[in-house]
Order: structure tokens, then C-alpha cells, then sequence
């Protein structure tokens, strides 16, 4: 992975439109380069043609939640960094992600600081 900002490629898989925008929007005044998914089955079609450094993964979603939308991926990439978007930190849950190699947690809402602050933090080398 490169250490330039401007390289690193980040793959928002989240379901609400407006905070889709807006997580895209605070990433790329960070200087990220930006993918977007409204769902899990688009997000894996995406993250196979980008191959992002890393996904920002929402939880619950309709039809195909994170931890299915996550195990989809990890058949075919294991190496890719997720962080979990959610505002329901179900312990079972936790657990399932973890076990999928997850690297962060961040809790809805959050404050676009602690947005910047968890994803470079999951992105150091």
C-alpha cells in the first residue's frame, strides 16, 4: 500500500444517501480517492473492479446486510482494511465482524474529525 493520501483508495458501502454524501465529501477534502455503494451487492461488484485500501461498511442495510455484504468479500479479498459504520453495536454482531477481520468500529453519528481520525489510523502502515 502507498503511503500518499492522494493513492489511497476508499469504498463506501452504505445505504443512506445523504450520509453517503457526506462521508464522500469530508474523504475527498482529505485528499481520498472516493468509491461509492448504496448496497452490499454493488459494494462487492465495486470493491472487485477499484480494489480499494480500504471499506467503510454500514451494518444494516436492506437485502443484503454487512456481515453478509463482508463475508462476500472476504472469499475473494482478504486483505482489504473495513471499518464498521453503525448505530447498533449488537455484541453478536461485534463478534461476526471481528471474526472478519475488521480493523475499526465507528459509531453513528460521528463527528467528521473522528471520521479522518479512525481511517488513518486503520490505514498506517
Amino acid at each position: 500500500m502507498t503511503t500518499d493520501v492522494a493513492q489511497r483508495k476508499i469504498l463506501i458501502i452504505e445505504d443512506d444517501a445523504d450520509l453517503l454524501m457526506l462521508v464522500r465529501h469530508v474523504l475527498e477534502r482529505e485528499g481520498y480517492r472516493v468509491f461509492v455503494a448504496s448496497n452490499g451487492a454493488d459494494g462487492i461488484l465495486v470493491n472487485e473492479r477499484e480494489d480499494p485500501d480500504l471499506i467503510l461498511l454500514d451494518l444494516r442495510m436492506p437485502d443484503m446486510d454487512g456481515i453478509e455484504t463482508l463475508r462476500n468479500i472476504r472469499e475473494c479479498d482478504k486483505k482489504v482494511l473495513v471499518v464498521i459504520l453503525t448505530g447498533y453495536g449488537c455484541p453478536d454482531t461485534i463478534r461476526e465482524a471481528a471474526d472478519l477481520k475488521v480493523s475499526e468500529y465507528l459509531s453513528k453519528p460521528f463527528a467528521n474529525k473522528d471520521l479522518a481520525g479512525v481511517i488513518g489510523k486503520a490505514l498506517l502502515p
